[in-house]
């Protein structure tokens, strides 16, 4: 299991290190890229989160990024994704992390829902 997620890491690090020399820096892109045919459901969630922003906080701070990604999901984050927190400010890994919430529990872990 543990490989796995490694090599998922590698890849997926790759596959966004090279997005990004492309030039495909817009929220909408990486939501695009990360959940292909579920990208228009995912976009709408993403614009009553936070307003498409990367950067969004919620009001108590406890919510971050595009998908407004909880506190409570912090090692989850970093284990996930092989990122620091401060990473759940890129859109990329916050989309990333986002598609993997959506993979366990559906649009539950959200207030905005397609």
């Amino acid at each position: 299991m543990k490989r796995t997620i490694t090599r998922r890491i590698r890849t997926v690090t790759a596959f966004g290190l090279a997005t990004m020399a492309l030039g495909a820096c817009t929220p909408e892109v990486y939501i695009d890229q990360v959940f292909g045919t579920q990208a228009a459901a995912a976009k709408s969630v993403a614009m009553c989160e936070s307003t498409m922003n990367p950067g969004a906080v919620s009001p108590g701070g406890g919510n971050h990024g595009l998908f407004q990604i909880n506190n409570v999901h912090r090692a989850t984050f970093e284990q996930v994704t092989g990122q620091p927190w401060s990473a759940v400010y890129d859109p990329y890994w916050n989309a990333f992390f986002a598609k993997y919430l959506v993979d366990q529990s559906g649009w539950q872990p959200w207030s905005c829902r397609p």
